[in-house]
This record gives structure tokens, C-alpha cells and sequence, in this order.
């Protein structure tokens, strides 16, 4: 299967109950199941299954801290629109990019460009090494665009529920 393919599987239901459990652990995956539990006016266990079973079906793929990337030292963020050989060669970029520490994410899209890539860099330098020194040697690339990322006003913010 190609680089970060997942074989197509069918949509799962999920009832009410089950979407706002999973915003309860989108907004805190720290967040009890007691807690949880409380706010839905169902017992701890109701919500320690649903939470095991959504689990199992690969519906929760894993629990995440939101980091300050500033107060870390990577306070740049920049998206890099990325122009790849077709085919079989843009598997190898993604194999590349995956090497590369400052690749937080890439993303396949349709349109002109092929993968939109984000990365974190320390400083305006930096991220000038990692397009240049880094990205810009993979073979099979053609060429970037690079957004700097001023702010993000909003990040997160899908949700489940429909409005009613």
C-alpha cells in the first residue's frame, strides 16, 4: 500500500451520546470518564465501553497534547505547497519529507500543487536550511510555494454535533 494509505472502510454510526463523548475527549484528552459520564447523566462504565469500542474500530487512533510550539522554541510555522514528480516518484517524496524533523504533517491534495506540507522552524533561518538544505534535495521535487504562518485564530474547531 502507498505511503500513509489506508484501505477504504465503511462509515461508522455514531449516535449522539457517542459524538458528544468524543468532543468531551477532542477538547481535553485528559478529561475523565467520570467527568464525562456526569455531563451526560450516563454511569462511568457507559462511557469506558463506548470510549473502548470506538477505540477498537479505529475511530480514536490515540490521545494528544496541544503544545505551545512558541514557548518551546519554534515559534515559525509555515505551510509548504509542494509540486512532486507524478506517480510512484510523490511516494518517495512523502518517504522523505517523513525523515525530516521539522515536517509536522503533509497532506495529499488535488489541484495544482500535490502536497501541502507543514513545518515548525526556530527561527525565519531555519526554515530557510529546511526548505533549502532539506526539502529542496529530495529527488522527485519540483517546486514550493511557502506560506509563513502569521497567527492562528483558529485551530481545532470541527466539531461533531449538527446544529439543531
Amino acid at each position: 500500500m502507498p505511503f500513509g494509505g489506508q484501505p477504504a472502510r465503511a462509515r461508522v454510526h455514531l449516535d449522539q451520546q457517542d459524538r458528544r463523548i468524543l468532543e468531551f475527549l477532542v477538547a481535553n484528552a485528559r478529561v475523565s470518564f467520570q467527568d464525562i459520564a456526569r455531563e451526560l447523566g450516563v454511569s462511568r462504565a457507559t462511557v469506558h465501553e463506548r470510549v473502548k469500542k470506538m477505540a477498537q474500530l479505529g475511530i480514536i487512533q490515540g490521545y494528544h497534547a496541544a503544545v505551545n510550539w512558541s514557548l518551546v522554541g519554534y515559534p515559525v510555522t509555515a505551510l509548504i505547497a509542494l509540486q512532486t514528480e507524478q506517480g510512484q516518484a510523490s511516494y518517495s517524496v512523502l518517504e522523505d519529507l517523513a525523515k525530516i524533523r521539522e515536517v509536522e504533517s503533509a497532506y495529499l491534495v488535488a489541484g495544482r500543487f500535490d502536497c501541502i506540507v507543514k513545518v515548525r522552524a526556530e527561527s525565519h533561518e531555519h526554515l530557510q536550511a529546511v526548505l533549502f538544505d532539506l526539502i529542496g534535495k529530495i529527488r522527485g521535487f519540483h517546486r514550493a510555494e511557502t506560506m509563513v504562518v502569521l497567527t492562528t485564530p483558529l485551530e481545532n474547531h470541527f466539531t461533531l454535533s449538527h446544529p439543531d
